[in-house]
């Protein structure tokens, strides 16, 4: 059903957000910012026809991150977070689809909070109200749509690319280190390929000299190229992963690759999870490149035999670490689990770039304690607001929206009744116009006085908070972290359902200059006598 929008839909800027996104349909010319301020001029357009001004920009929404379902783009997500709210009424977009093309799990979840909030979708061309079945199954048929043709469209780029790299192009967005990209004339066709960037060749013939002819291993390496000032590819120090990732890349003899990483879905306690682990050497496919290459065939071998004599056989990839991707070290760099053999295998939390940065260590049970306190301490505060029955803000604004509508209806039906009484036909029944003229006047003013106070009560409307469902979740996280039975990567997977980051700093300990007898701060003993350490910093945020 078209709606007349001046006439029924009643809705004032504020309650409506913008939600705009650039998808594959678009003109592929054009960037994410030139597409986005085409569709928004649009929406504008539309909202000073229909609204009488303009979307507040506090209520507009521009996704530029690239994903195909609600959980990978965050713009999206709040938008949905934000219509749970009773001041917000509808969300405007250019098609239906920018919403999502993700799969039906997606359009389910979408249609439910869309239509249990009695949120409208608005569309220049059409409004969609989801409590009405028709428009309710019209938005689900162009939702799946946009699924399907995602679906063909990642089939036929997928089938292009690997034609495109069998015919030796490099289809990538970042060329590998010591080369840059660019182009190739092939009859009318322009083909990408990469070209040999002299300066960084010459580190790359460099370090497949000194792991192969001066037997020197990965760290040692590191070590020598960032002594010679030498930087990375990325971040500002050599480390031995990228090393070992250069010196198994086949770009480096001239060859294109496909298939090396391929995303693979997982289903882990009823949890769909996806991963791009490297593929067995069977297989991933390699051609031959149109790019030249920088090291010999024959020296890449010797590099190859090296590693597979070298080679340390790891157990499973299963996480081991249930704190793995929350402990950040403040220079940046990830917090890694380590085994101290010489200490009784004692468990370290140790940043990856340590030597550089020499943050101090910490076991494992110094990290686990803290994260249990501070699940506790969120765990108490939930209890507290929901025993305070802390949407007693919420009934109350509700209460006082319930309240000026009914006093608007009630001046809407005064309203009404003097006027049919100044229309009765008998003049002796209808009031001086002047005494008429001041009762309609003072009518109207109340009117909008109660309009103001409706729209400022939307305005201070505070936005719903579910207690109890934090307080599940975080109970959840707190009795599978305690419970040894609970194996590392269930209480992981928990445990980041409540907290997103935590910034871990300590100084680097110094050797104890107590005195025989005499406590001071925390110290370890090693072969090399006592140590102090400092206090652990932490800076957490949650997903609250």
């Amino acid at each position: 059903m078209y709606h007349n929008y001046i006439e029924e839909l009643n809705l004032q800027p504020d309650e409506v957000l913008d939600y705009l996104r650039k998808s594959r349909a678009d003109d592929p010319l054009l960037t994410v910012e030139e597409v986005l301020a085409r569709h928004e001029s649009i929406l504008d357009e539309w909202a000073e026809k229909n609204l009488g001004a303009k979307v507040p920009e506090e209520n507009k929404f521009r996704e530029v991150v690239s994903g195909e379902t609600i959980a990978d783009r965050p713009e999206i997500q709040k938008v949905l977070r934000l219509i749970e709210s009773p001041r917000i009424k509808a969300v405007l977009i250019v098609e239906v689809q920018r919403l999502s093309r993700g799969d039906l799990e997606d359009c389910g979840r979408l249609i439910k909070l869309l239509r249990y909030t009695n949120t409208l979708v608005i569309t220049p061309q059409k409004t969609y109200d989801l409590r009405d079945e028709y428009d309710r199954d019209m938005f689900e048929r162009e939702l799946k749509r946009g699924n399907e043709f995602l679906e063909y469209t990642k089939k036929i780029m997928s089938r292009g690319k690997l034609r495109s790299i069998s015919e030796g192009n490099y289809v990538g967005s970042t060329p590998p280190y010591g080369y840059n990209r660019t182009w190739v004339t092939e009859g009318k066709r322009k083909c990408p390929t990469l070209a040999i960037n002299e300066e960084q060749a010459n580190v790359v013939r460099m370090i497949f000299d000194m792991y192969v002819y001066k037997d020197m291993g990965m760290p040692s390496i590191a070590k020598r190229l960032d002594e010679l000032g030498i930087k990375p590819p990325k971040g500002e120090h050599w480390s031995k992963e990228s090393l070992k990732d250069m010196l198994t890349n086949v770009h480096y003899i001239g060859k294109v690759k496909w298939n090396w990483r391929k995303t693979i879905t997982v289903v882990e306690d009823s949890e769909l999870y996806k991963t791009r682990p490297k593929s067995n050497v069977e297989e991933h496919l390699t051609y031959d490149g149109k790019h030249e290459a920088i090291i010999s065939l024959e020296l890449f071998d010797k590099a190859q035999k090296k590693q597979g004599r070298n080679h340390k056989t790891k157990g499973a990839t299963k996480v081991r670490n249930p704190l793995a991707s929350l402990i950040w070290c403040h220079c940046g760099r990830a917090m890694s689990l380590r085994v101290h053999t010489h200490r009784n295998g004692e468990w370290r939390l140790a940043c990856t770039d340590q030597t550089h940065c020499h943050t101090g260590s910490c076991t494992y049970e110094e990290m686990e304690d803290m994260v249990v306190d501070i699940l506790k301490q969120c765990i108490s505060d939930f209890e507290i607001r929901i025993k305070n029955n802390n949407g007693d803000a919420m009934k109350m604004h509700e209460k006082l929206l319930k309240t000026l509508e009914k006093k608007m209806q009630d001046l809407e039906a005064k309203e009404l009744a003097q006027w049919e009484a100044q229309s009765d036909p008998d003049p002796s029944q209808r009031m001086p116009p002047e005494i008429f003229k001041r009762l309609n006047e003072k009518l109207l003013k109340e009117k909008e006085e109660v309009k103001e106070a409706m729209c400022n009560a939307r305005k201070s409307m505070p936005d719903p908070i579910d207690y109890e469902e934090k307080l599940g979740r975080f109970k959840d996280a707190l009795d599978a972290l305690l419970d040894p039975e609970v194996d590392a990567q269930k209480k992981n997977r928990l445990l980041k359902a409540c907290i997103d980051r935590i910034v871990y700093h300590r100084e680097a300990p110094v050797r104890s200059k107590r005195k025989p007898g005499e406590k001071r701060g925390t110290t370890f003993k090693t072969a090399g006598g006592h140590w102090d350490t400092s206090p652990i910093e932490l800076d957490v945020k949650l997903r609250v």
